[in-house]
């Protein structure tokens, strides 16, 4: 988490003038699919760390609010609970109306979404279409639903942000030509930027890596240093975690 605020800090200081930063952090960045508690001490930090790295977006399955409920954790500011429906936000940025639909949960972690979920989840988007330049999901549904669904409905989204089980990945016009579909690394492994150009697409036109957009996976590696101020939250967060019988807590 340290890390990443640096890096974040880099992309920041490396956009073009008059270029425009929406961050959005999708579900399962405090748990992965089916767990139910971080480890010791954790959620606090974690969450305070989000809240410095000011997300615009944060999308979170409701095992993890409710996690952070029991941890005495505020929500974070942006936050959205997944639910058994889609929810849609628009955010007005540099001229530009992006419009978020968040995808509703299955019936339980990790399951795959019905014919009713995925059938609202299309309303959802088309009912943003007209008032939006580009139409964004967000999704915790793992890789093999999202991949059946962007398959089933190439023209629905722009931008596909997953996560859940399955690979991670950069933006790619995949397997739609028309929606660029990006996967989360789990535990923080991963910042995806992608970099869309103006003036944008035409919905109906494909996305051509390279001429209106460019895609990369930042690595929080050794290279990257941490971020002091972030770092220093993980304190607290290592004496819990070195009582008896805890598991170890590290922090990407």
């Amino acid at each position: 988490m340290a890390r990443r605020a640096t890096l974040l800090s880099q992309v920041r200081n490396s956009l073009t003038p008059g270029a425009v930063l929406v961050q959005v952090a999708g579900p399962y960045e405090f748990l992965e699919a089916g767990d139910v508690d971080a480890p010791p001490g954790a959620a606090g930090p974690m969450a305070a760390a989000l809240a410095r790295l000011t997300p615009d977006v944060m999308a979170l399955a409701p095992e993890e609010a409710a996690m952070l409920a029991r941890s005495g954790v505020a929500l974070p500011t942006g936050a959205v609970v997944l639910g058994d429906q889609p929810q849609t936000r628009v955010i007005a940025r540099g001229g530009v109306r992006l419009g978020l639909v968040f995808f509703p949960m299955p019936d339980k972690p990790g399951g795959e979404p019905n014919a009713k979920l995925r059938a609202a989840t299309v309303t959802a988007a088309k009912g943003l279409r007209a008032g939006c330049d580009l139409v964004i999901g967000i999704s915790p549904w793992g890789s093999m639903p999202e991949e059946a669904f962007v398959t089933a409905n190439p023209d629905v989204f722009d931008l596909l942000f997953g996560a859940g089980a399955g690979f991670g990945s950069q933006a790619a016009p995949q397997p739609s030509a028309r929606t660029l579909w990006a996967r989360s690394h789990t535990k923080g492994k991963t910042i995806g930027r992608l970099d869309v150009n103006l003036p944008l697409k035409k919905p109906a036109t494909p996305w051509l890596p390279g001429e209106n957009h460019h895609a990369q996976l930042l690595n929080p590696d050794y290279t990257v240093p941490d971020d002091p101020a972030i770092a220093a939250l993980w304190q607290g967060a290592a004496t819990a975690a070195a009582a008896p019988g805890a598991p170890a807590v590290g922090h990407p």
